[in-house]
């Protein structure tokens, strides 16, 4: 065997062993630091068609359910258990002739708030860079939507379960090194997938080198984003939700969170309470009147 031949199957030999150590991981507490080579996704709004390819290619390989028309309209999509990557028609706000279609999933953060006020650890940041929620640990409780600064998480109200884009985590690296679905079938390369620091200095040389690319999403918001988003402006000017640019603080946000969540269910408690005490009254006052 000669040395070009070791190098190859040393390579492969490793990133199979770095993937494995991510499905491993995968049911451990928390999320764990990024310690190997993490990858990264690369959203280009000005090259994309809005053909919502990506959007079946994701639901054919997470088998996910396809509402009538959806693929087939410009009509405004959400989030949902059963859609985890969207495609919308966004205006310019300060230059109205200017219309981009916006793809739109998790932003798979560095240092993820869902995962940080999950109370049973459900929610994992693998090393690969992918947040991955652990469906069979999950409870339903939607604490991960109210941290999530970009409110992606959504609630899948039969399984009574949370669910989201999961960057493919069971296609990289295990599977011949595939791309996301999503990434795979873009016919124009708006979508991009690789190491994360390429991914990064692809963004900037777009940025320099392209007339319409403005603006780089996730480099500093919610503290850094393995998925980057090209924009031809500033988000607040495009609708798009602008994230604090910050790392989150997640035993603030569990504390705020599960408080909140706590109060709102001793005022619901007490409501109840109030009312049924009210009814009984009520009723045996009506009792004694008839008798």
């Amino acid at each position: 065997m000669n040395n070009a031949a070791k190098k190859i199957g040393r390579r492969h030999f490793l990133k199979l062993l770095a993937g494995a150590y991510g499905y491993a991981t995968l049911g451990s507490p928390g999320f764990v630091s990024a310690q190997t080579q993490r990858y990264g996704k690369l959203a280009d709004t000005t090259r994309c068609i809005g053909c919502k390819r990506c959007m079946s290619a994701c639901k054919r390989w997470n088998k996910l359910e396809v509402e009538r028309n959806e693929l087939v309209s410009d009509r405004e999509t959400d989030l949902s258990s059963q859609n985890w990557v969207v495609v919308n028609l966004r205006a310019d706000a300060k230059n109205l002739t200017q219309r981009i279609y916006e793809h739109w999933a998790c932003q798979h953060c560095i240092q993820p708030a869902c995962a940080g006020v999950c109370p049973v650890k459900a929610i994992t940041k693998l090393p690969m860079g992918n947040v991955v929620i652990n469906e069979k640990k999950c409870i339903g409780c939607r604490y991960c939507y109210q941290a999530c600064p970009y409110k992606v998480p959504r609630f899948d109200f039969e399984k009574r379960i949370t669910r989201k884009c999961h960057l493919c985590y069971d296609r990289i690296p295990l599977l011949n090194y595939m791309k996301p679905a999503c990434v795979e079938a873009c016919p124009v390369e708006a979508l991009s997938f690789g190491y994360k620091h390429e991914i990064i200095l692809e963004a900037k040389k777009r940025i320099y080198k392209e007339r319409n690319a403005r603006y780089i999403l996730g480099l500093k918001e919610a503290g850094g984003t393995d998925m980057l988003t090209i924009l031809p402006t500033q988000p607040e000017n495009l609708g798009l939700i602008v994230a604090p640019q910050k790392m989150i603080n997640h035993n603030l946000d569990k504390l705020r969170i599960t408080g909140a969540g706590f109060m709102g269910a001793s005022a619901l408690a007490g409501l109840m309470y109030t009312y049924a005490t009210l009814t009984q009254g009520k009723e045996k006052k009506n009792r004694d009147s008839s008798d």
